[in-house]
């Protein structure tokens, strides 16, 4: 009686492991598919409405997959350089949050084209899900490519947040005459490891390491092709990072270890929290650091 009592116990806690277990990776598998499908921002003006820049609606098919890209080419006149711009993890184009419209003018004045576009999954562009940097390089090479057949100025490549981390992985495979990474993370796997929870919402334990097990078979979010820290040793051109020092998504020491993996680079950490605030902060400091950046390239 007793030992078949025992095994009614038994075999019920057994039960509650499976179950438990079940809904651990159910709820991963859940929150991992979401992270790949942030809601789209729509966009909400162009170019000319913003700041009277004349400009094209544009489109290419990335190389890999044939995906459909979406963007707009803001043309200078004798354009001296082609800076392709990057936005970050569910933004489009627009980068309301930085925000982008009055930098991009500045660009325009000081004789650089500027390619904009939104990354596959963003925005207009075709694509269900954001791989956070591992199909959006891909994107980002196309992007490269089309600039060059527009214009025959050195490109360089300018990021934000996952755009500048996708830019620094990018950089050594695309003819660039340099990159501009304003709050990359220096390896995907590891600071989702750390840093998961700032956007899943869920205890680091035991979450994260089933998300990060179950994520890259069912989204094509593999970690292992986002390595900024490994791809910035090979990159030899000039690079300029921005950071604020309090960032509270990516911290600022992402952008430390990336630095020190690339001493010709130079990090500008500026005074200020937030994610991807530097410009809104300082708007004057941020335009002379970039522009004087810009010039020195060309």
């Amino acid at each position: 009686m007793l030992k078949k009592h025992r095994k009614k116990i038994i075999g019920g806690l057994i039960l509650v492991i499976v179950l438990l277990l079940i809904a651990l990776v159910g709820i991963s598998a859940y929150v991992g598919s979401s992270l790949t499908k942030p809601e789209r921002e729509a966009l909400t003006t162009n170019p000319k409405k913003a700041e009277k820049l004349a400009y094209e609606d544009v489109s290419f098919r990335s190389l890999k997959d044939r995906t459909r890209l979406s963007g707009w080419w803001i043309p200078s006149e004798d354009a001296k350089l082609t800076i392709v711009f990057a936005h970050g993890y569910g933004k489009n184009r627009e980068q309301t949050d930085v925000p982008i419209f009055p930098l991009f003018k500045k660009f325009h004045d000081a004789g650089y084209n500027v390619l904009t576009f939104d990354f596959r999954g963003s925005g207009i562009s075709e694509g269900k899900r954001v791989t956070v940097g591992a199909k959006e390089q891909d994107d980002l090479l196309t992007a490269v490519s089309y600039a060059k057949s527009r214009a025959s100025e050195p490109v360089v490549l300018y990021g934000i947040s996952m755009g500048a981390s996708t830019a620094l992985v990018t950089a050594p495979k695309a003819d660039v005459a340099g990159v501009i990474a304003d709050s990359p993370f220096s390896d995907l796997e590891n600071y989702l490891e750390t840093n998961l929870p700032v956007w899943s919402g869920l205890p680091n334990f035991p979450f994260t390491p089933v998300i990060l097990q179950v994520t890259p078979p069912l989204t094509g979010l593999n970690p292992e092709r986002v390595q900024p820290i490994e791809a910035i040793r090979r990159i030899d051109l000039p690079i300029l990072m921005i950071h604020g020092k309090d960032d509270d998504a990516i911290p600022v020491t992402e952008s430390m270890r990336l630095q020190k993996a690339a001493p010709h680079s130079e990090l500008y950490v500026t005074e200020n929290g937030g994610h991807v605030q530097s410009y809104a902060h300082d708007r004057k400091a941020y335009e002379d650091k970039v522009l004087s950046y810009l010039e020195d390239i060309k």
